[in-house]
């Protein structure tokens, strides 16, 4: 939130940007006191050239009392709200706001007593976001993706073109075919391990993980390692990738702008640019193209099909209805147009033979899919005579009904005539 969630409201408090001596005494000193309480505690790795921060992230996980139990009731997990009041109190938290749905809160601290505050006539105080991981998994995978800033910002703007994304959860391939209707159904997860996430984009493991880049050139240039790097889909013009994500991070993160606006026009200017993936050129095949590598890296071909099939199934009833809608001429009267609808529906998909027609056995295969052609085919080859017996089933039950109707109107007017 950069240190603005307690900045609004009714009664404001002022959070103002840290130097870096207090965002680092104030690191250390919270890191302590979390470590009474957690086994693990980390802070992602800042970005560079950070004159000032506007709050502290860090992540927690696996409780001490439940690694070193000194009684069997300290063994047992306790609630996100009880270990949130903890924390709170652990930090000396002037005011907090939990999240329990994705067990983070924000938390307000006392600024540090220092000579940077002499002379303010209102307390300052530091925001602290704080995320409870579930795992060790989970941890290490917040820190790959909270590290260095903005870099999977644009890491992220990087991969997309070619059907990969990379969010809070993991790593994923996305199915095209479904990501038009369905993005999160779309994904199919690749791993949840940084490392094999860095070895798939041909960048170096340990200068990821060892320390703050000195400049943000030094991280520029570290991104631009990443293998699908290309002059195709990033330029000085955002056009090529003109989506809405790439449009709000231009007008709201610096180091966006400078990615596209400073570094890749020097980059480009220097010849320095190589161009990846000069052996396939169009934007379809390039997708399959990484598909496949992923397929082999990662192992997810049988799942990325199974998922792509149940798909296809579960759309292929609206299809076939929308084909038989489609296949029928629409200037026909409209009772009759509705029951020719419903009973080819019922034959072609019910396997209804009530009104003399028997499905192909060929229109639909074991796997539930329908031969599109065929079934086009086989309205269009038979809607007249079934829409005649159709509507003629039609007419005799609406007849009958209102045949029915006199009777019972009649024999209720013969009783209340006794």
């Amino acid at each position: 939130m950069g240190g603005s969630i307690f900045s609004s409201g009714n009664d404001p408090l002022h959070t103002p940007r840290m130097p870096p001596h207090i965002y680092h005494h104030v690191k250390a000193a919270c890191q302590a006191a979390l470590r009474t309480m957690f086994l693990c505690v980390a802070a992602p790795i800042e970005g560079p050239e950070k004159n000032d921060y506007g709050d502290l992230d860090l992540l927690v996980a696996i409780e001490t009392r439940l690694v070193f139990p000194t009684s069997p009731r300290r063994s047992v997990p306790r609630k996100f709200e009880e270990l949130a009041v903890d924390i709170k109190a652990a930090l000396n938290a002037e005011r907090s706001i939990v999240n329990p749905y994705n067990k983070s809160m924000h938390l307000a601290i006392p600024w540090p007593k220092d000579a940077s505050q002499l002379g303010e006539d209102r307390p300052r105080y530091v925001q602290v976001d704080i995320c409870i991981c579930k795992s060790m998994d989970q941890m290490f995978w917040a820190l790959f993706k909270s590290a260095h800033s903005d870099a999977w910002t644009l890491l992220g703007s990087m991969i997309r073109p070619f059907g990969l994304t990379a969010d809070d959860e993991g790593f994923w391939l996305r199915i095209p075919e479904i990501e038009k209707l369905d993005r999160k159904k779309s994904r199919v997860l690749l791993t949840t391990n940084p490392v094999e996430v860095l070895h798939f984009l041909g960048m170096q493991v340990e200068e990821y993980w060892s320390e703050p880049f000195p400049t943000v050139d030094a991280l520029f240039n570290y991104i631009a390692t990443c293998r699908f790097f290309t002059v195709n889909e990033f330029s000085s013009d955002p056009s090529p990738d003109n989506n809405s994500s790439t449009r709000r991070n231009l007008k709201t993160r610096p180091i966006f702008r400078k990615w596209f606006y400073d570094f890749l026009p020097r980059f480009r200017a220097n010849g320095r640019f190589e161009q990846q993936h000069q052996s396939v050129s169009d934007t379809v095949a390039l997708r399959v193209h990484v598909r496949d590598e992923a397929f082999q890296a990662f192992n997810v071909e049988p799942i990325y099909w199974a998922r792509l099939k149940d798909w296809r199934l579960e759309k292929e009833p609206e299809a076939i209805k929308n084909l038989i809608k489609s296949a029928i001429p629409t200037d026909l009267d409209p009772q009759f147009r509705g029951s020719l609808l419903s009973a080819i529906k019922k034959i072609i998909m019910e396997d209804n033979t009530e009104f003399g027609w028997q499905r192909p056995i060929s229109l639909r295969d074991d796997e539930g899919f329908y031969d599109k052609n065929m079934t086009r085919a086989f309205v269009e080859e038979n809607w007249q005579d079934i829409g005649k017996v159709a509507f003629k089933k039609y007419s005799d039950a609406y007849h009958a009904g209102l045949q029915s109707k006199k009777l019972k109107n009649a024999h209720g007017t013969a009783i209340q005539s006794q």
